[in-house]
């Protein structure tokens, strides 16, 4: 399930158009606005930073002093499903005009995407998502007897016993097809390197002039002392599982095969839930014969001259890139054989946005990681620039997740962190909100990031039901805060901490990013007497005006459904 694109060049998504308004209970009917401010009882004159909220189909009148005033205006859809059919809305003003410009910070440029040769390359996560919701269909019927089976076990296979069951140079015979329980096809596996967590595995069939042996066993102790202790401390251990005990590392073909010819995308690799399931069978078992019945990875191998597919992939390319793969990969596995062997819930995952979003949070963990850093210190790219360390682990670990966000500021009422699909939009909007909603609960309730993911990695439940139980009932209301933040974080004077984004200063990092990213890339609209527009569950619409001195300006809200709100923020 890997989604972690090296460059912003993504396909771009498909425009929705009105559709019938939806219904949600999740807002709660206060008059509260966000930052604590009450909404004023027919008129305003805001303070800057200061904020006013407008109702479905209520009005707002504002007032200015002498210098006149500049506001933002963010619509947001605060209902909390996954559906795809926008809400509609329309937005009508009197005495308001075109705001003026506001300047980006000069900054100079650091290095954020991977060439290879002449060409730049993005990772294709669509496979992996494909194959295991395809999978899920046949194998939710064998989740009860999978724990049952798992229950019933005389002992749990140990990491002790593992020396004595395999050794390096053993031969492995694994599945590499993508049906999930019925056709096999198998490959075999050399037993390359043994680690304390970890087996390194390379198919026999891979071409030569690939990892050595070293190239192995460093990859084994990388994911020994870095990506299993890192991701179990924040998510969990994964349920022992298979014959040794420990973390199948498979490099092999068989990855490299699932990208066509002159692609300019490709697969790095993936986590399969049928492996989590028994392969034999009884009167009350329906087993799965497919699985290869271990904790196992798939992973891209280097292939320096093309054989497979015509797709060159230079050996250090491929090491650049296997250890976010791991740690993005680890979180499905884990977050998988808990659900399953752990915790019981009824399905061997979670919602594929929040599942998603979780591994995303595991590649930020790897760069706060590598570039000994943490969160909420509002990093900007003076940071950056000032530690070697940030700025490679940014590059290797941090820049995949600012281009998925990217996809989301450049169509934001189109985007949502809850949308039932896998878009690179919706992958950037998940993990954003997800660090915003950890920022701001850390903050509120103490604790620590540790303890939030594991929450939401260890539940019975699933998406908005699981964001619900571990950040509070009033969800809607804080993805209204999360969606104004976008426009308000570190370029509004005053704005209340709810506004803010903590851990990171995207408006200082984005224009520092290369040629295609030369200003902050929300897209933000001026508002005219009269708009009309849309928005999906979760999205947002912006627009900025101004209004005159001394001048008293309306604001009316139209829109069918109550879930459609909008905050008007003073600028200046």
């Amino acid at each position: 399930m890997v989604g972690m694109p090296t460059t912003f060049r993504h396909a771009a998504l498909c425009a929705l158009g009105f559709f019938a308004a939806c219904t949600s209970t999740d807002v709660t009917p206060t008059s509260a606005v966000p930052g604590g401010q009450q909404p004023p009882a027919g008129s305003s004159s805001l303070a800057i930073g200061g904020t006013a909220n407008v109702a479905a189909n209520g009005s707002l009148t504002l007032v200015t002093g002498s210098s006149g005033a500049e506001y933002a205006l963010v619509v947001t859809d605060t209902a909390l499903t996954a559906k795809a059919a926008a809400d509609a809305f329309r937005v009508s003003g009197t005495n308001i005009s075109a705001p003026g410009t506001v300047s980006q910070p000069a900054t100079s440029r650091i290095p954020l995407s991977e060439s290879i040769g002449p060409t730049t390359l993005t990772l294709d996560f669509s496979f992996a998502v494909r194959l295991n919701q395809s999978a899920r269909r046949e194998l939710s019927p064998r989740v009860p007897g999978a724990q049952r089976a798992y229950a019933q076990r005389s002992t749990a296979p140990s990491a002790s016993a593992t020396a004595a069951a395999v050794q390096v140079g053993d031969l492995l015979t694994l599945n590499v097809g993508s049906d999930p329980c019925t056709t096999i096809v198998p490959r075999i596996g050399r037993v390359a390197a043994i680690g304390t967590t970890s087996i390194v595995v390379a198919d026999t069939l891979n071409p030569a002039g690939g990892f050595t042996q070293a190239d192995y066993q460093r990859f084994g102790t990388r994911f020994d002392t870095l990506v299993y202790p890192l991701d179990v401390a924040n998510f969990g251990a994964p349920a022992a599982f298979g014959p040794e005990g420990k973390i199948l590392l498979f490099f092999t073909t068989a990855v490299n095969a699932l990208t066509p010819k002159s692609s300019q995308s490709y697969v790095g690799g993936f986590f399969f839930e049928r492996d989590q399931f028994p392969v034999l069978g009884t009167p009350e078992l329906q087993a799965c014969k497919g699985s290869n019945a271990r904790n196992i990875f798939y992973l891209l191998t280097p292939d320096p001259i093309g054989t497979i597919n015509g797709n060159i992939r230079r050996t250090g390319f491929v090491d650049s890139i296997t250890t976010n793969i791991l740690a993005h990969e680890f979180q499905h596995l884990i977050n998988s054989s808990r659900r399953l062997y752990v915790n019981g819930a009824s399905t061997s995952s979670d919602v594929v946005w929040l599942n998603e979003g979780l591994s995303h949070i595991a590649e930020e963990l790897l760069f706060y990681h590598e570039g000994r850093s943490g969160p909420r210190l509002n990093l900007d790219v003076d940071a950056l620039r000032a530690s070697t360390a940030l700025k490679d682990a940014f590059n290797s670990d941090q820049s995949s997740n600012t281009a998925r966000y990217r996809e989301y500021l450049i169509a934001p009422s189109t985007s949502s962190p809850i949308r039932d699909d896998d878009s690179i939009s919706t992958r950037g909007a998940t993990w954003d909100l997800l660090r915003y909603l950890a920022d701001r609960k850390v903050r509120l309730s103490g604790g620590t990031d540790a303890s939030i993911w594991f929450a939401l990695a260890n539940s019975k439940t699933s998406g908005v039901a699981n964001l619900r139980a571990v950040f509070g009932a009033n969800l809607g209301g804080m993805l209204r805060d999360w969606s104004i933040a976008q426009y308000t974080d570190d370029a509004t004077p005053s704005v209340s901490v709810d506004l803010t984004q903590p851990s990171w200063n995207w408006r200082s990092i984005f224009p520092a990013l290369g040629s295609t990213a030369s200003a902050f890339p929300l897209v933000v609209n001026p508002l005219g007497t009269e708009v009309s527009g849309t928005v999906i569950p979760g999205g947002a619409a912006f627009y900025r005006f101004a209004v005159a001195a001394n001048t008293s300006a309306s604001l009316t809200l139209t829109a069918a459904s109550g879930v459609v709100q909008a905050t008007v923020v003073r600028l200046r």
